[in-house]
């Protein structure tokens, strides 16, 4: 009765530091997240699964030119995926179509068009927080640090850097 009851009890506390492990990876490892519209075309399409990485700004803070997700400002629970264009002390300037980093135009190649929301700035990062914007430059397209809803990203909103897409769904129907 007494090996029963240890083992019993050895299987319990498996399964409890497996729960533990799992949650603590998932909280401050990695995450899966899925893109949810078209602020980040071309770079990410809506439906792709992306792998998140929560370690990435553990000891470091985001750079310019990382695609991160961070926490929504104007709906908790809700999370956004942009890309850094301006960290601390930067100054963001857009001016027809053009993106300005500290007075020098930024090469994106990323993008597909000029920025077509108009002149923007100029704004400096102020410490502890980022600039963000969608890659999708077309009129309208993402709601990013140009709108006071979003604004100037603090450093702790930020969830983790996005790493890799894992699956996106309009490569499937060529499978």
């Amino acid at each position: 009765m007494k090996m029963r009851k240890n083992r019993v009890f050895g299987w319990m506390r498996t399964g409890l530091l497996t729960f533990a492990f799992v949650f603590a990876v998932n909280q401050y490892g990695f995450a899966l997240s899925v893109v949810n519209g078209t602020s980040m075309e071309p770079t990410l399409e809506d439906g792709d699964r992306l792998f998140i990485n929560r370690f990435a700004y553990l000891f470091s803070q985001p750079k310019v030119g990382d695609v991160i997700t961070f926490e929504d400002p104007a709906q908790d629970g809700r999370y956004l995926v942009k890309r850094v264009v301006g960290v601390s002390g930067d100054r963001i300037e857009i001016r027809s179509g053009v993106l300005y980093r500290n007075g020098k135009a930024v090469p994106e190649p990323y993008i597909d068009t000029k920025i077509e929301d108009g002149n923007f700035g100029p704004v400096t990062v102020k410490p502890g927080t980022v600039f963000v914007l969608g890659d999708n430059r077309h009129k309208h397209a993402s709601r990013d640090s140009r709108y006071e809803s979003v604004g100037l990203v603090p450093i702790d909103r930020v969830d983790g850097k996005v790493e890799w897409i894992l699956w996106r769904p309009s490569l499937a129907a060529f499978l």
